[in-house]
Formats: C-alpha cells, sequence, structure tokens
C-alpha cells in the first residue's frame, strides 16, 4: 500500500512541480542602443517593450534596477530616465484591469502618491491625452537634498509601458521639457 503511495504521489508531484514552472515564465529582453553620428541621434531600445530616438549625443549613465530606469545626459548636463515595460508588472494593475488613459491616471495617483506621502513633496498634472494614452505630470518640492524638480511622461500601448523624466535643470523651462517628453513617446520607433 505505501509503495502504491509513493508511485502515485511521486507523478503527481512532478506534474505540479512541472506545471508550476510553465506558468511562471519570464519574459527575455533585448536592450541597446548608440549615437549616430550621421543623424545626430541616440537610439535605445528595450525589446519587445519599446524604442526611443533621442535627439543629438546622450550618454548612457547609470540604470536603476528597482524602476528599469536607463539614465542619459546629454552635453548640456540634460538628465534623462527611460523605462519600458509591461502593464500588468505593476503591484496596482497585476490583473491587468487597467488599460490606455485609465492605466496612466492609476500610474499617476500610484506614482505621485509615493512622492507626496513619502517624501513631502507636490504634484501636478501638466498634460493629459487620453487619445494617445499619455499623462505628464510634474513632482517638485524640497526634499533632504535639496530641490527635486522632475517632469514625468508615462504612456500605454497594447499593453507596454512608456515611462520618461526629466529631472530638474535650468537649461529648459517648462515648455521645453513637456515637448521634448511628448516628442520622446510620439514619435517613438
Amino acid at each position: 500500500m505505501k509503495t502504491n503511495l509513493i508511485k502515485t504521489l511521486l507523478p503527481l508531484l512532478l506534474i505540479i512541480t512541472l506545471t508550476n514552472c510553465a506558468t511562471q515564465r519570464t519574459t527575455s529582453t533585448i536592450v541597446g542602443g548608440n549615437y549616430n553620428e550621421s543623424t545626430n541621434v541616440t537610439d535605445y531600445f528595450v525589446l519587445p517593450y519599446g524604442s526611443v530616438t533621442l535627439p543629438g549625443k546622450w550618454e548612457k549613465k547609470n540604470f536603476n534596477s528597482i524602476s528599469n530606469q536607463q539614465f542619459f545626459r546629454n552635453q548640456d548636463s540634460v538628465i534623462v530616465a527611460i523605462a519600458f515595460g509591461r502593464f500588468d508588472k505593476y503591484e496596482f494593475n497585476e490583473d491587468g484591469s487597467e488599460k490606455g488613459h485609465n492605466f496612466v491616471k492609476a500610474y499617476y495617483e500610484w506614482d505621485s502618491n509615493y512622492f507626496v506621502e513619502s517624501h513631502g513633496l507636490k504634484r501636478q498634472v501638466v498634460e493629459e491625452d487620453s487619445t494617445n494614452h499619455f499623462m505628464v505630470y510634474r513632482i517638485f518640492g524640497q526634499i533632504e537634498k535639496g530641490k527635486f524638480d522632475t517632469y514625468f511622461l508615462i504612456a500605454e500601448k497594447n499593453g507596454n509601458i512608456s515611462n520618461f523624466s526629466i529631472s530638474s535643470t535650468d537649461k529648459w523651462n517648462e515648455s521645453e521639457k513637456c515637448t521634448f517628453l511628448k516628442k520622446l513617446y510620439l514619435t517613438e520607433n
């Protein structure tokens, strides 16, 4: 009887283990990009999630593995961060129920609330586009290290997320920052 029980349970455990392995798939990504001197643009891609072309020469800097943001700096020391991903990889949307502009609004609430509640910063929606499913917003104020003033663009298209930001800089005014972010998204490759 003990042998029959082991013969029955062993294959059952093996099937359960293999089934669990098969349902916990991860997507492999290909990350790359470079500066093209002849066209004076810097390309960056995270396939299959997205790609972008930055006008001019941008130097790749640090990578934040928590937020998946790749930071770039240009010759004027303007710093931008770029992240691509999937809409169902966020704690507020694991079931994938928020899509399109609803995802964008939910992301804004989730992200900006973190900055407001954790760091006492302020938030402001600068522009929304429900047709193209993006929002430009600003997080600003004083923190331990000084002034914080960052503009973000979050967008969702076909389940893929584009997240672009410009850190504090006195080189560009608000209009230039917003125009830059929107051009990045609206002219994505």
